[in-house]
């Protein structure tokens, strides 16, 4: 009943999430965050373990049932009361047991959050580039509309031929390929962005700028933090725990649960009182096997707990690596690539119009712009990814789900 009641609970809390309102048609980062904390599915199903979780530390805090039995032959009735009484502490080994069961869980739910929140975010920051990409591919075709004027006045001049202009409008239709690309590139990032919070029919726009936020920090620094808050050795931990708390109850199941009987006895002689106690005698199963396979786990799982924490020191090792090498690549292509994009294009344009370029050299400008515009969009989005990938590795996003 409790199970079924947890599961209507956040059913109804995911149709209320969704019943707030529409989902606006632009979204910044943190907003896009909070979406997938009240309505991704994969955090929606990990509340259900929590919840399946607590159901199971209920079921070991129960005592169980007791027993009546009732016999009547001729001349003698007899009713008797039993009930298995856990001496040796089984009881509250099991509640231990499904208490660290219910820590797992949570621990389990802040992972898969903090999974959610980095793919969420990874999918905004290349939707995020992806509409900076359609704005350089618009602005380049922009560029070629300018060149194309003033081709067209140099051959009404009489000053060009009209091979230039057929061979601009021959790069026009190439630009207007690429822009459409670029289009079905945003509608497919939008529409990842969409599936984050369970809204596939949702097509936001991502909004913000395309810059770093993080500042420059060493694995030293953040290391001493991270082991502690980070969701995958909190889970491993958490696990390594249950497996520890369960072998310590297989150990308690080994000692016998007695039995203590009372009952009453009516014959031809009178009504008496009977007291009793029954108990099994561990001489041949005192439960080896299962305590045998439960200290294997416990020791399987503090292998893996330390697996677990090498893989985190090294993961956050190569993210800080990997977002500082990408960082001064980006930075430097923008100061030495992007800067001398103006006086590239103005130069062409002069060039052309005076007479000393041919329009090749003018198609060339403008398809150089471009790609440039675009190289250093590839770089951003890698530092973006970077910079996802190292505040997740130091435990940062994801830390606000509360315990």
């Amino acid at each position: 009943m409790r199970k079924l009641l947890c599961l209507a609970l956040l059913a109804l809390g995911l149709a209320q999430a969704r019943a707030e309102g529409p989902l606006p048609p632009e979204v910044t980062l943190p907003q896009l965050l909070e979406l997938v904390k009240r309505q991704s599915p994969a955090l929606q199903a990990e509340r259900i373990r929590v919840a399946l979780a607590e159901a199971d530390l209920l079921t070991a805090q129960t005592f169980s049932n007791p027993s009546l039995a009732y016999t009547h032959k001729r001349g003698e009735r007899e009713a008797t009361l039993s009930q298995e009484v856990p001496l040796f502490g089984q009881r509250g080994a099991r509640i231990e047991t499904a208490r660290s069961g219910v820590e797992a869980a949570r621990a389990q739910l802040r992972l898969t959050y903090a999974q959610a929140l980095q793919e969420a975010a990874r999918d905004f920051m290349s939707l995020l580039v992806a509409q900076e990409r359609e704005k350089s591919w618009l602005e380049a075709k922009e560029d070629l509309e300018n060149a194309l004027r003033v081709v067209q006045g140099q051959v009404e001049a009489g000053a060009r031929s009209r091979y230039d202009l057929t061979r601009l409008e021959i790069e026009r239709a190439s630009l207007d390929a690429q822009l459409a690309r670029a289009q079905a590139e945003t509608v497919q990032a939008s529409a990842r962005v969409a599936a984050s919070v369970g809204a596939p029919a949702w097509r936001p726009r991502a909004a913000g700028a395309i810059v770093t936020n993080w500042n420059a920090a060493s694995f030293e620094s953040l290391w001493p933090q991270a082991q502690h808050r980070l969701p995958s050795v909190r889970a491993a931990r958490a696990q390594q725990d249950v497996a520890e708390k369960q072998l310590e109850a297989e150990r308690r199941n080994a000692y016998p649960t007695p039995t203590f009987t009372v009952g009453q006895l009516r014959n031809g002689d009178g009504r008496s009182i009977e007291y009793g106690v029954a108990v099994s005698i561990p001489l041949f199963d005192r439960n080896q096997g299962q305590i045998a396979r439960a200290a294997a786990e416990a020791d399987g799982m503090r292998l893996r707990s330390r697996a677990v924490v090498l893989a985190a020191e090294g993961e956050l090792r190569r993210a800080a690596e990997q977002l500082d090498r990408r960082k001064r690549l980006a930075d430097r292509f923008e100061q030495d690539g992007l800067a001398m994009i103006p006086r590239l294009r103005q130069m062409a344009q002069d060039a052309y119009t005076l007479g000393r370029g041919s329009i090749l050299d003018l198609v060339d400008a403008v398809q150089v712009v471009a790609e440039k515009k675009n190289t250093y969009l590839d770089l951003a989005e890698a530092v973006l990814h970077a910079e996802v990938d190292l505040r997740v590795a130091s435990g940062e996003l994801g830390a606000d789900l509360p315990d």
